[in-house]
Formats: C-alpha cells, structure tokens, sequence
C-alpha cells in the first residue's frame, strides 16, 4: 500500500510540475539557443566571406552591417503584429526562417545575392528578440523587472560564450560548418517553442501578448528621462562592439597571425564579466536611475579601447575584451531597464532598444571596415574610444537639459 501511495505521490508531483511549466521553460532555452546560433554565424560567415569571395575588410564591414540594417528595418516594421501575434508564434516563424536563409547562402556563390539572403537573415531575426524580451518583461516594474531581465540576459549571454568557439572550432575544420551549426540551433528553437506551444497547457492558456500586459502597466506614463541618455551609451557601446565583433576578427587573422580557434576564444571573452555583471545587477538596484554610473562607463570604455593600442598578446586582448564585454552589459542593461521603466507602451519602446543596438553595431562595423582598410587598427581604436568619450558628453548635456525642461521629473 506504501509503495502505491509513494507512485501516487510521485505521479501528482510530476503532474504538478508538468501543469506549473510556463514561458520561462520556452523563453531561457530559447534565448540561449538562437544567442549561440546567431553568434556562431556572426564569426563563421567572416571566415565564409573571405575564403569564399575574398572579401575585403571593407566589404566584411558592409556585409556584416547589412544584417544589422535588416534588423533594425525589421523592428520597425515588427511593431504593429505585437498587438495582433502572440509572441510565441512571432518566434516560431523567426526560427525557422532564420533557418532557411542561413543555409540559403550555400545556394549562391555570387556574392550580391549573399548579401541578399543575409539581409533577410537580419529582418527574420527581428521577429525574435523584440517579442521574447516584452515577453519575459511583461507586468513587471522595479526589483522585479531587473530580476527577470537577469534571468534572460545569463541564457542569451551564455550563448555568446559557445557561440564563438563554437565558431572558430568549426571554421577551422571547414569554413561552412559554422553557418550549418546555426541553421541547426535555429531549427531546434523553433520546433521546441512549436511543442511547447502544443503541449503545455499553461503556455497555451496564458495571456502572453506583449499588449496585454498594458493592462498591468501604469495607468498613466511614469517614464524616466534617463532612458535618453541611456539610449546614447547604447549606441555608442554597440558600435565598439561592432568593431569588436566584426573587424577585430580581420586584423586578429592578418596582423596578429592568430588561428581561427584562438580568435573564437577571443570574441568570446568578452562575455565572462559580462554574464556576472549581469547576474550583479539583477540581484542589485544600485545603478537605477543614475546618470553618473552610465557617463563612467562610456568614460571607462574609451579608456579600454584606448589602451588597445599598446598590447599585442592574445591573452591581454582577451582580458581587455572581457572587461569591454562588462562594460556592455551594463550600457545593454542601462538602455533597457530605464526605456521599458513605467512606460505604457513598452512594445515601442523595446523596439527602439533593439534599433538603436542594431544601428550601434552597423555603424561601427562599417566604419570600423572602411577605417581598417584605409588606415590601420591603430586609428580604428583611436576612432572607438574618440566614439565613448562623445557619447558621454552627450549623455550629461542631455540628462541636464532634460532635467531643466522637466523638474522634479527623475
């Protein structure tokens, strides 16, 4: 009779468990997979370009810009379906497609049309990100809504750390195998979130529009007007990061002579600190609503990238990105946190968080490219950190001016 009981009790707390799995079960995993599908595709196709068509820095920082562009044409234009699509179904289809144009590339060896299917790469990637975070943010306010970000921003991260070895292990086998991997990533994301969807019930039944969580969300705006300068350090930081990403890659390869597995480890670094950066400020409230903790970290970054200039070492490189890696989670968290921060309308305002990362990210590698090319890496790191100082006299004028036009007003 014990043991008839003990299988009772075992099968109503599996039922439990299996009836309590709501959107986190589909959101961590899903974050974490599409982070490392599109980090492992964001290093690879480098290696893809320039064995395939010989592509010069220049035309590396047109082509990875492109899908930063797409990105953010595909943010504006995914605005409207936040209030006609749950987000789950906006993911499924952005799995699937990214999927699809990711082994597209394979089907083409002139380069204009790779430019083609990678752009549609970057718009279905923005029928992703823009629904998962109002997703995991919806009716949170305060303590509660830097808790859940944390939870979100340590599954996508992680996918940044295997992303890039994953990348550079991969490519050092064959230039293709990173493109295949992600287009593999992509598939399972979609069919996880596709069987979730399906099978638990309180996924299926939950009210996850992005627009019904305004009915928990303040009555009236109670917006802060640091999400301006916020959104400054976001794009200044991402630009770095797109020469990070991107041109350092080109200049690891032809100046520093490092194999492409080093170079993965590299581009990976910079998300150590940063995971426990973000696992610091989801646990701590210290940096809201602080100006002066956004201007030091634009200040810090531009001595970061500074400094750049006179090491030489794989692993110094690596400790220095790992720090810039730090640096972004919190410009990353600073633009998000105080943007959706008693906003009504946090679809919008989501969307211009993702629009000003992507455009930080295409600005700075075709810059970074173009500079590269013309000159040397030198002036490409004299250039990022000219970059941070700008955005962080720009987010005190701002914060100031701002403060005067509006007293009292945080």
């Amino acid at each position: 009779m014990s043991s008839i009981n003990f299988l009772s009790q075992v099968r109503l707390g599996l039922k439990s468990f299996y009836y309590g799995l709501g959107k986190s079960f589909i959101i961590l995993p899903s974050a974490f997979m599409v982070s490392t599908g599109i980090n492992i595709v964001k290093l690879g196709i480098i290696f893809y370009i320039m064995e395939v068509y010989y592509a010069t820095p220049s035309q590396i920082g047109y082509f990875t810009a492109l899908w930063s562009f797409s990105y953010i044409i595909g943010c504006i234009f995914v605005r409207p379906f936040f209030n006609r699509v749950l987000p789950r179904f906006l993911m499924i289809g952005s799995s699937f497609l990214m999927c699809l144009f990711v082994l597209s590339i394979f089907l083409t060896k002139v380069f204009a049309v790779a430019y083609i299917y990678y752009a549609m790469y970057g718009i279905a990637a923005s029928f992703f990100w823009p629904p998962i975070i109002g997703w995991v943010s919806q009716d949170m306010e305060g303590a509660r809504l830097g808790k859940s970000m944390s939870y979100f921003n340590i599954s996508w991260n992680t996918g940044l750390i295997a992303g890039p070895i994953l990348a550079g292990v991969l490519s050092a086998v064959k230039s293709e195998l990173p493109l295949y991997a992600g287009g593999l990533f992509f598939f399972l994301t979609g069919t996880l979130i596709t069987v979730a969807s399906l099978m638990l019930r309180k996924i299926e039944l939950e009210k996850d529009n992005v627009s019904s969580g305004d009915k928990q969300e303040p009555k009236s705006d109670t917006s802060t007007i640091l999400r301006f300068p916020g959104w400054v350090g976001m794009f200044t930081t991402f630009g770095v990061i797109g020469v990070v990403l991107n041109i350092f890659p080109v200049f690891a390869i032809e100046e520093l002579v490092l194999k492409k597995e080093i170079i993965g480890v590299l581009m990976q670094s910079r998300t150590y600190i940063a995971v426990i950066v973000f696992i610091l400020l989801g646990q701590s409230a210290f940096w809201h609503f602080k100006i002066s903790i956004m201007v030091a970290c634009q200040v810090i970054l531009a001595c970061l990238i500074f400094s750049m200039n006179f090491i030489s070492s794989p692993v110094a490189f690596a400790v220095y990105i790992s720090l810039i890696g730090g640096v972004r989670a919190f410009s990353y968290n600073n633009s998000l946190f105080h943007g959706i921060s008693g906003s009504v309308n946090r679809s919008g305002r989501i969307a211009v968080h993702e629009t000003l990362l992507s455009s930080g990210l295409m600005f700075g590698s075709s810059m970074g490219g173009l500079i590269y090319q013309n000159y040397s890496m030198k002036v490409v790191f004299y250039f990022c950190s000219a970059m941070a100082l700008l955005g962080a006299l720009v987010q005190t004028a701002l914060y100031f001016w701002l403060k005067k036009k509006n007293p009292g007003v945080v």
